[in-house]
């Protein structure tokens, strides 16, 4: 929800959904004309029941988070924020899986493999961009990454803001190449998982067996990375909560104003409306 906000056509994109999304996974899956008829179809029915379900409780916090703008934060309250969101993309995966379940016996072994090339090139690109050789790189980028990232809520940050976040960056236990790591490991079990299921012949089963394979991309490899994730982002909620008591109340106001532009584009779309 939070990357479909920072659109400036949000609610063109939404409105498009289907047809976005069906070219979204035909670049993973090189799908057929038959494939993309049965995915636009069942996407149509996943946009109506996210439109009609899942929006309006986006709208909601939307608004708790705009009347939270004006006053100080906690890392605690950023944390439990993002715990919300990942709850919402679980269940908008959850809803979407009966429908993967009906698209994968059409999958041809070529296709599962051409989904390992694109997500091994863009593994590499993140690579690339996150995990380079230099280590003064490497925190570079990440901090041109978390000024951005900012900035599209805050509006101009100051330098001693900028200062902030170098120092916060600095001291974060978040690891680069660990992370992609683990990234990497978890595409390996979902694609082998996906295979698995691709072959089961009881519907229930396969259902059961696509789930697994969901779990394990969305879900770090082991207990160890789990720990060091998590401590990742209770650094990330920190910082952010120490970036917001530092805002002016101009910067504050830039806060008040997106979100309430991002919650209008929302309930517009839950009821239906188009751009």
């Amino acid at each position: 929800m939070v990357a479909l906000s920072a659109c400036s056509l949000v609610r063109v994109s939404y409105d498009n959904g289907p047809a976005l999304a069906v070219w979204w996974l035909d670049g993973y899956l090189d799908l057929d004309d038959a494939q993309e008829a049965a995915a636009r179809s069942l996407l149509r029915d996943w946009f109506a029941w996210h439109r009609g379900t899942q929006l309006p409780e986006y709208a909601r916090w939307l608004a708790t988070w705009r009347e939270r703008a004006g006053g100080e934060v906690t890392g605690e309250e950023v944390c439990r924020w993002t715990a919300q969101a990942r709850e919402a993309l679980w269940a908008a995966t959850e809803r979407a899986l009966p429908a993967g379940a009906q698209l994968l016996p059409t999958l041809k072994p070529a296709q599962i493999d051409h989904l390992v090339a694109e997500m091994a090139d863009k593994l590499a690109d993140e690579r690339r961009e996150r995990a380079q050789p230099a280590a003064e790189a490497r925190r570079a980028a990440a901090l041109e990454r978390a000024v951005d990232r900012a900035e599209q809520l805050y509006g101009t940050l100051t330098d001693a803001q900028q200062r902030l976040l170098a120092e916060g960056l600095a001291r974060s236990p978040m690891d680069a190449a660990r992370w992609l790591d683990d990234r990497e490991q978890r595409q390996r079990r979902f694609v082998d998982e996906l295979r698995r299921a691709r072959t089961l012949t009881d519907d229930a089963a396969r259902l059961a067996a696509l789930r697994v394979a969901a779990r394990a991309l969305s879900q770090p490899a082991d207990a160890e990375t789990a720990a060091l994730q998590a401590r990742w982002q209770a650094h990330g909620c920190e910082m952010s909560a120490r970036l917001h008591a530092t805002t002016t109340p101009a910067q504050r106001q830039h806060l008040r104003e997106r979100l309430s532009a991002w919650e209008e584009d929302v309930r517009a779309l839950a009821g239906g409306g188009a751009s």
